[in-house]
């Protein structure tokens, strides 16, 4: 509705009233007049020594109706303008009594949509106690990749988790099995210096060229690598954050047509294949983003931008291996506030189906909630320790997985889903007022009346 009929309907309304409130006052003056006639009947009665009759109502009397004339919109807002010309609000309307009455209903509705979202004592119990466990094992298992110094810090043996998922991985690919990968699963992204290409990608070099290889990325692989090696190019970031993509020498783009599929088919093979033969190699591959870093040149420690910071942690073994392992914590989490979430529901009579932890709001606040604890432990750890390779990369992408949709949620869909909310009750509100309606209409007019306009 517009601001113009919005004042329509408020002076419609107060008109409206009006003239109800002086039929109604019509009417108790009418029965009074009634009331004040039956008992002077009944006097006069009562002085002749004539017994009174018994009261009962009416048998009424069978009339003839006319079907009623509805009027247009335009006729009634028309009419209430001339009647009541100022401005008119909920006030004019509304008495105390019922602006009270309104007021209680909302502030009731809002309070139940509230408890809906509103996380328990036992929620943040979950939280509390899932953050703190993945935080210990952050700092218990996973420490930091076995690396000989950086940034002045001492050496490290690395830790347990760390260094078991690179022994495991070493064992699943031995050195003859990624040199028939490589053989095998050869493409256009792969220089390891800038020597036979065309633009010079800066600081492009053999320890560093999967972390500037955007088809190296874990993540963004499967769309650069696809297309480098359906376009015959090479898309890189170098060490002074500049986007560099180029054609391969020797590597044709793929021709467009029948076989335009095929080949992508293809490219998305090649793409996994080479992964395979890089990931238990000395260097492995870089972290899913990681190589994104690379853009922030500035900030950091002391000289050192926070792109300089995430290339030598990559020289230093911070792979995807060593983001595997800080993975655990990531996994504690979401098993445990989701475990403890199915259990509740289940206990409070809930069926399987209804009680599966998938997209309740509340569900997705408390893993927020136990994610930036186990961030905030992991942040406390660094800091602690004055070493970036303590960094646990997988729990900060999964923490900024959840803070921004919970930002939105609080600064936007909250206050939506509240308004719809509150709309859902006045819509059931208006159907039983109209249910009313239609009851006191049939026992007025009876059901073979219609309205006509």
């Amino acid at each position: 509705m517009t601001a113009e009929t919005d004042k329509a309907a408020l002076r419609v309304l107060a008109v409206q009233g009006e003239a109800l409130d002086r039929n109604l006052a019509k009417a108790e003056a009418t029965a009074k007049t009634a009331d004040a006639a039956i008992e002077n009947a009944e006097r006069l009665l009562a002085s002749v020594g004539q017994p009174l009759p018994v009261r009962k109502a009416s048998a009424g009397t069978s009339l003839p109706m006319r079907t009623p004339r509805l009027r247009t919109w335009d006729e009634i807002a028309a009419e209430a303008r001339v009647m009541q010309p100022e401005k008119v609000s909920f006030a004019d309307i509304l008495s105390p009594a019922d602006v009270a009455a309104a007021t209680g209903n909302l502030s009731r509705w809002k309070e139940e949509f509230s408890g809906l979202h509103r996380l328990t004592q036992f929620d943040y119990a979950v939280a509390g106690a899932a953050g703190l466990f993945a935080g210990l094992a952050d700092i218990l298992l996973v420490q930091v990749p076995r690396h000989p110094g950086f940034l002045g810090s001492s050496a490290a043996e690395g830790g347990w988790l760390s260094n078991v998922i690179k022994e495991k991985f070493g064992d699943l690919l031995p050195d003859d099995t990624i040199r028939e990968l490589e053989r095998d699963y050869k493409v256009p992204y792969d220089p390891s210096t800038s020597q036979r290409l065309d633009v010079k990608v800066e600081g492009l070099g053999p320890r560093t060229h999967r972390m500037s290889s955007l088809g190296h990325d874990p993540v963004l692989g499967w769309f650069f690598g696809v297309r480098d090696i359906i376009t015959g190019s090479f898309s890189a970031i170098g060490s002074d954050g500049r986007l560099v993509i180029q054609s391969v020498a020797g590597w044709e783009p793929t021709e467009y047509g029948v076989g335009l599929f095929v080949k992508i088919l293809e490219a998305f093979q090649s793409v996994a294949g080479h992964m395979l033969s890089d990931v238990a190699t000395k260097a492995g591959l870089p972290p899913p983003l990681f190589g994104l870093l690379q853009f922030l040149q500035m900030g950091g420690i002391g000289d050192h931008s926070i792109a300089d910071i995430a290339r030598g942690m990559y020289r230093r073994g911070y792979d995807l291996r060593h983001f595997l392992a800080g993975g655990v914590t990531v996994m504690i989490v979401e098993v445990f506030v989701r475990t403890a979430w199915t259990v509740r529901e289940l206990s409070e009579g809930k069926s399987l189906m209804d009680a599966l932890p998938v997209s309740s709001r509340r569900l997705q606040s408390g893993l927020f909630l136990s994610h930036t604890v186990a961030t905030a432990i992991n942040a406390g750890k660094v800091a602690v320790m004055q070493n970036p390779l303590s960094l646990n990369w997988a729990q900060w992408l999964m923490f900024f997985r959840y803070v921004l949709p919970q930002a939105h949620w609080l600064l936007v869909g909250r206050p939506e889903a509240k308004a719809a909310f509150v709309r859902e009750k006045l819509e059931a509100s208006w159907g039983g007022l109209d249910a009313d309606l239609t009851t006191v209409w049939a026992d007025a007019f009876g059901s073979e009346y219609r309205a006509i306009l």
